[in-house]
């Protein structure tokens, strides 16, 4: 082992800057797309322009540069620069690099600030509008079901439990066959809700495709914008893209992925509260059912 764990971080930190613009792209004013096309165009020389040249080369203005910096997470284009001239992770959503002899201390500061930071990064990503029709087509859903696969998967399930808490007509899949099998039952009036952190997982896509075929809502939960799954998605919801090459399943993925869940679900309630009442309040005493009494 070497002093520290390289792999943890990107091998290639230089391209993170790039894959926070693809990711942050649909949130972008049109003239700040200008700026981003021009970038993923040409990011070698990038490095070398300063922030009039580099308007005046997207006909956009200075003041343009500056807030499609701030849109990536950066306090201005002087920061961005930095970062990239120095390979260096951006400020949201970096992770120090983990020392072989650090303690369990400081490797619990370490990833949980990480896990913050990503947290925050999915709050400016997640999309109010298309977050209100999720809860809108799910509120109104006969039948609800959840896709997914690994990692993936057990937050499909997790979600599929939390909707049921609140008497939503819902089911879990994760089985290849029974996954389109079960889409294919879907019609207009159902939801249909595929859960994949890199939006590229075949089951997964080939369940929502199928879905949408048969006139179903359907609802991605993914951290890549434009990937697969999105081409047969009625609504996108993102989370933040961040991952690292030391765990393809980094649990800050699943932790993104929760938070929307729960934010759905409290949608949900609190917009058919006075519907949904009873059946919170018979999931919680059927619990109790299962529970060993207190002692007095």
């Amino acid at each position: 082992m070497t002093d520290q764990i390289d792999n943890l971080i990107p091998e290639n930190n230089n391209t993170e800057y790039l894959a926070r613009i693809r990711s942050h792209y649909h949130l972008l004013s049109d003239s700040e797309k200008k700026i981003a096309d021009y970038i993923l165009k040409n990011r070698d020389e990038i490095v070398d322009i300063s922030i009039h040249p580099l308007a005046k080369k997207t006909g956009t203005s200075a003041a343009t540069v500056i807030r499609f910096c701030q849109a990536l997470g950066f306090k201005g284009y002087t920061e961005f620069k930095f970062y990239i001239e120095r390979e260096l992770l951006s400020p949201v959503g970096e992770i120090e690099k983990i020392n072989k002899d650090d303690s369990i201390k400081v490797i619990k500061q370490k990833l949980f600030n990480f896990n913050k930071e990503v947290i925050d990064d999915t709050l400016m990503i997640l999309d109010d509008d298309q977050t209100e029709k999720a809860v809108d087509a799910i509120s109104k859903a006969e039948t609800i079901h959840f896709y997914g696969e690994g990692g993936s998967g057990s937050i499909a399930f997790s979600a599929a439990h939390a909707f049921l808490q609140i008497g939503l007509p819902c089911n879990f899949f994760n089985d290849a066959f029974l996954q389109v099998s079960s889409a294919s039952q879907l019609k207009k009036g159902d939801v249909a809700i595929g859960i994949t952190h890199s939006g590229r997982t075949i089951n997964t896509i080939d369940a929502i495709k199928v879905a949408k075929e048969r006139g179903a809502t359907t609802i991605c939960i993914t951290g890549y914008v434009n990937s697969p799954i999105t081409e047969y998605s009625d609504i996108i919801l993102y989370t933040s893209s961040k991952t690292t090459n030391f765990l393809s399943d980094l649990p800050a993925a699943r932790i993104s992925e929760l938070c929307i869940i729960s934010t759905l679900q409290l949608g949900i309630i609190t917009r058919n509260y006075e519907k949904l009442a009873g059946n919170i309040k018979k999931s919680k005493e059927a619990f109790e059912l299962k529970r060993i009494p207190l002692k007095s």
